[in-house]
């Protein structure tokens, strides 16, 4: 029996300066081959498309692709549609139902994923435009100007927004037990990165990057050095030998290694600095993980954190992957940091190993911590959202939406403040004997 199926299909083009161009397709399956490559992608986010056919993001098409496959195949006797032009609204409905419903790994899905998968489906049905023939009963999602105060908050130009949808969403997980854990307490900052500095060092940079900039994993490793064969990389600006400023630039993805390989997708295209307050431990730190790399012998596309190993067919280190950043990262924390923290004789420290241990935990959670400091330090929506990289400011609305607990936990826990917590671990210096070893 043939299996018809949807599913994405990428499509990636280097063009002659290196630089990589992505395109997510929805393409149709007949028992694992590809027989259409449909044009349902260019509906799929309520971001414009670029010159190289639709630029959209994977999770999307991925959440769309699961929506088609509801109703055209799974449910075509049901729902009996010819066109996604003629999908009903009870469709979109009933799979958001579902999926709220529905278990996976012995467990619903949490908040946050029944959310984007009810936003994926919302903005698909509206991007359809003016060929739904329902357009006039259903808005599916409409645009709510955020205010503060008396006046529009704008940001980059534009009056912002955020969405309200008229399909609602059904949460059913325990969110306490099942999310990922993204809060770290300010007192284990310092035992996290002396740790990374120990065991990892040419990875402290990178970790003190994600805290203080808000850089996402597979930006840190785009990162590429001034002296790269690709334009841009890092830009500082030095008064009497100390930084004013440093900024990453994240405006192209380029194609940082010799087998082909991305090392990561820049989410958002931009210029973004480090944030004040940290200057002088991100100068430190940046100019001891040169002394690491400027004795490795690198490709010329010079990216900025590259392999624990020579490649042994060019005989140089290649750029580092998110995959092997983001788990050599899980590594120091499970092996080493976790330990650290059991054995502490602060309570809270001890309670944060124990939930570090017995859950899910990722780096997105230094973007995170940086979050909190930008709203502990009183920064509005559009700074918070400018410091993120955040195409809205739906995200950093919801952190101020929950200001008053975040500060009433975190001023009350801890005494010291964010660029004093970083500060207390550049007093030891491990790279000597990170370089002997190498």
């Amino acid at each position: 029996m043939k299996k018809i199926y949807f599913a994405p299909y990428q499509y990636t083009l280097v063009d002659e300066m290196g630089e990589i161009h992505k395109s997510l397709l929805i393409a149709m399956y007949i028992n694992n081959m590809i027989v259409r490559i449909t044009d349902y992608s260019r509906y799929v986010s309520k971001r414009k498309g670029s010159k190289y056919l639709y630029a959209t993001d994977n999770d999307g098409i991925r959440r769309v692709c699961n929506f088609l496959n509801f109703v055209l195949t799974e449910n075509r006797r049901v729902f009996k549609v010819t066109c996604i032009a003629n999908i009903p609204f009870i469709a979109a409905e009933m799979y958001i139902n579902n999926f709220s419903k529905t278990k996976r790994n012995g467990r619903y899905p949490s908040k946050q994923s029944v959310v984007k998968e009810r936003d994926a489906v919302s903005h698909f049905m509206y991007n359809l435009g003016k060929q739904r023939y329902d357009r006039e009963e259903h808005y599916y999602v409409k645009p709510l100007l955020i205010k503060g105060g008396d006046k529009e908050l704008i940001i980059k130009g534009k009056t912002n927004i955020q969405w309200e949808y008229e399909i609602e969403a059904k949460y059913l997980s325990n969110d306490n037990r099942y999310n990922l854990i993204r809060d770290i307490p300010q007192k284990a900052i310092p035992l996290i990165l002396k740790t990374i500095k120990r065991e990892a060092p040419d990875l402290y940079l990178a970790v003190l990057l994600q805290l203080t900039a808000g850089l996402r994993a597979g930006e840190v490793v785009n990162i590429r050095r001034p002296d790269s064969k690709y334009p841009g990389g890092i830009k500082f600006r030095t008064v009497n030998g100390e930084f004013q400023n440093f900024e990453v630039d994240l405006t192209k993805n380029y194609l940082l290694r010799s087998d082909g390989n991305e090392v990561g997708y820049i989410k958002v295209k931009r210029m973004q600095s480090v944030y004040p307050i940290f200057l002088k431990e991100i100068q430190r730190a940046y100019e001891e993980h040169l002394e690491i790399i400027n004795s490795i012998e690198l490709e010329e596309d010079k990216p900025l954190f590259v392999t624990v190993y020579t490649n042994k067919k060019i005989g140089k280190r290649i750029g580092l992957t998110k995959k092997a950043y983001c788990k050599r990262i899980k590594q120091v924390m499970k092996k080493y940091v976790v330990p650290e923290l059991l054995k502490s004789k602060e309570s809270e420290l001890i309670t944060y190993g124990l939930l570090v241990n017995e859950n899910s935990w990722g780096v997105h959670a230094f973007r995170h911590w940086f979050t909190v400091q930008l709203v502990l330090n009183d920064e509005d929506i559009n700074s918070i959202a400018s410091w993120r990289g955040d195409r809205s400011l739906q995200s950093s609305f919801t952190y101020l939406q929950n200001k008053g607990e975040i500060m009433k936990k975190y001023r009350k826990a801890n005494e010291n403040v964010a660029q004093w917590t970083i500060s207390q671990i550049l007093g030891e210096d491990f790279y000597e004997s990170f370089k002997e070893t190498r």
